[in-house]
């Protein structure tokens, strides 16, 4: 299955060099109500990182306006399993305390990215069902920012599940899915400190975020042998040049194409 990002050609050309993608803070998104997410005065927005694509495969001419430059934009098609796994060795296991029944077992992100003593990424995108997700979309938003957070006399619990997954339906045109990842901060503390959970709840309740804005998860050695960039609609021909150039140096194997809305639409 293929998901499709639009973007701009410069953007293409560092996921094409550096052969990773984005993932960005939730509350730093283009939905304005997506980045107020909070539930008791409290936003866990800063919390998740995301990377957004479409599964629709039919062109969106909101899509290109929105996300790519007038004429210097793409559509790139990658396989939904796009991300590069490494393996964990079974010292990791022991140092970090990871608890697993599998011979062979293997992360996206190295475990040593994701346990630093700045921040912490929780080992929920080992969790298919929660890494990848379609959006949904609702007109009721508080019902489910209402579920974010239980603040009672004894503890405060955090939900997670929910952040990044819901959308109004204003924005049910883009057909959106995405990849999601939570970090948290860290101030040099290890994990198995009993001080960790505390020290959670509160960076949380005080909105201490992590100093990061964005990750770069790798993507396969081979993946752009199966990768579809599209044209923007008014792509000149200087753009085709520039993308075939870095195709021919980093993914000689794509397929480039030209917009199907290509003498459509009106710059």
């Amino acid at each position: 299955m293929k998901i499709h990002q639009y973007t701009s050609i410069d953007s293409l050309a560092l996921i094409l060099k550096n052969k990773t993608i984005r993932f960005k803070r939730l509350d730093k998104m283009d939905d304005i109500e997506e980045a107020a997410l909070s539930n008791v005065g409290i936003h866990l927005g800063g919390f998740m990182f995301v990377s957004c694509w479409t599964y629709n495969e039919n062109e969106s001419i909101p899509l290109w306006r929105m996300y790519t430059p007038t004429t210097r934009g793409v559509r790139i098609s990658l396989d939904k399993d796009m991300f590069k796994k490494h393996i964990v060795t079974k010292e990791e296991l022991e140092k970090y305390h990871i608890q697993t029944n599998e011979q062979n077992f293997s992360s996206i992100i190295p475990v040593t990215k994701m346990f630093t003593t700045q921040y912490t990424i929780l080992n929920t995108f080992w969790n298919e069902n929660f890494f990848y997700q379609k959006i949904k979309y609702t007109d009721d938003l508080n019902q489910i920012y209402n579920s974010l957070i239980q603040n009672n006399s004894n503890n405060v619990s955090l939900n997670f599940e929910n952040v990044g997954r819901f959308k109004h339906k204003h924005w049910e045109f883009q057909d959106e899915c995405r990849f999601r990842l939570i970090i948290l901060p860290n101030d040099n503390i290890n994990i198995e400190d009993e001080k960790y959970q505390t020290y959670i709840f509160s960076s949380v309740k005080e909105e201490r975020f992590p100093i990061i804005d964005s990750f770069f998860i790798d993507l396969k050695d081979d993946v752009f042998d199966n990768l579809t960039i599209t044209l923007s609609p008014y792509a000149t021909e200087a753009d085709k040049v520039i993308v075939n150039a870095l195709c021919k140096e980093y993914a000689p194997n794509a397929h480039i194409i030209d917009s199907s809305l290509k003498g459509k639409v009106r710059i």
